[in-house]
């Protein structure tokens, strides 16, 4: 439900008010955009599916408290399954995945602020993620990203770590420094062994494994391609995942790329570059 400027007025004001303590209700432009946006935000908040009242019975002041509240609520829930993610968390020697969750999520929980600014997640969030996240803020945004590191680290799990460290190497001799997603790679040659019809893990191929994925891969056009890796990620999450629907769509963000990356090693000949 859309409330009027003059309904959200009152709550800017009493926002304000906190905001230099009483000392005055004179504030910047700056600031004043600033509180009308944390107003908009716990409402937006109010409207979410799992909110326990529909905001067309709710006044704008009811809603804003009651979006208030939920804000409250998740950044509470977000920090607890935070402490719970960083009992078994690995980065496997990624810089960007250890800053990024290990430094960062305290940093935020430390400093986030849900009267004055609750649209804003504060992190830079560098460590890349394979769904995207732009069109959220806040503490949804912080919770979202929070949710795909869970996703990740559940994927990551299935296998070794000296598997993961290889398959990353295999990518770049310096992983450990770069800005990269690392179950997309672990991914990749996942749906390449499954192609081969390896079931356990194999840290590289040979030149008759490579062969091989080029007589599997010759002839599939792009689409008939992420077409069979989604075939083969679908029976492999069904094996280790079964009621996993948040690991399904998340990893399918990356088979569409995957695919792309196969199709042009085998048409310029480098498959041995690209897994």
């Amino acid at each position: 439900m859309e409330y009027t400027l003059a309904e959200l007025l009152p709550m800017v004001e009493s926002l304000s008010r906190k905001y230099t303590r009483n000392e005055s209700t004179s504030i910047s432009y700056e600031t004043a955009q600033q509180l009308m946006e944390a107003v908009i935000y716990c409402i937006e908040e109010a409207e979410h599916p799992s909110a326990d009242l529909p905001v067309s019975v709710l006044s704008a002041t009811d809603a804003y408290a009651l979006g208030y509240e939920a804000v409250l609520r998740k950044t509470k829930q977000t920090a607890e399954r935070y402490n719970a993610l960083m009992e078994r968390f690995s980065s496997y020697g990624n810089q960007a995945y250890e800053e990024t969750i290990a430094q960062g999520f305290p940093a935020f929980f430390r400093w986030y602020d849900p009267l004055f600014a609750p649209q804003e997640h504060i992190l830079t969030l560098d460590y890349p993620l394979l769904r995207p996240l732009e069109a959220l803020c806040g503490i949804d945004r912080i919770t979202a990203y929070l949710e795909c590191i869970e996703t990740e680290q559940r994927f990551l799990r299935c296998f070794s770590e000296e598997f993961v460290r290889s398959t990353l190497s295999k990518h770049h001799p310096q992983w450990e420094e770069l800005f990269l997603n690392l179950p997309y790679h672990v991914l990749k040659k996942l749906l390449c062994l499954l192609l081969l019809d390896f079931h356990e893990e194999k840290e590289r191929f040979n030149p008759m494994d490579y062969e091989n994925l080029r007589t599997k891969l010759n002839g599939l056009s792009k689409a008939a391609l992420q077409e069979r890796l989604t075939a083969l990620l679908r029976r492999f999450l069904s094996q280790y995942f079964p009621k996993d629907t948040a690991m399904e769509a998340y990893l399918g963000y990356a088979v569409g790329d995957i695919a792309a990356e196969l199709w042009l090693g085998l048409e310029k000949d480098c498959l041995p570059d690209i897994v």
